[in-house]
């Protein structure tokens, strides 16, 4: 994992932690940036051919991400 410095908009954040159910900043946004990740993808599945609509497909969709 790299170590970043940044800014983020405190009440957001605070937000996004009870919606989350997160404790640390840390956590937070990685937990946030899974989710975005996994809703493009669970967007994307429109494009794929329904032949690549496998169950083991769907189910790494369905995983959560591990940060």
């Amino acid at each position: 994992m790299k170590r970043m410095t940044f800014n983020a908009d405190a009440d957001l954040l605070a937000r996004a932690q009870q919606v989350l159910g997160t404790t640390t900043a840390t956590d937070t946004i990685n937990r946030a940036l899974a989710e975005v990740v996994r809703t493009h993808d669970l967007g994307s599945l429109v494009d794929l051919p329904i032949d690549d609509l496998t169950p083991e497909v769907l189910k790494q969709l369905r995983k959560p991400r591990e940060h």
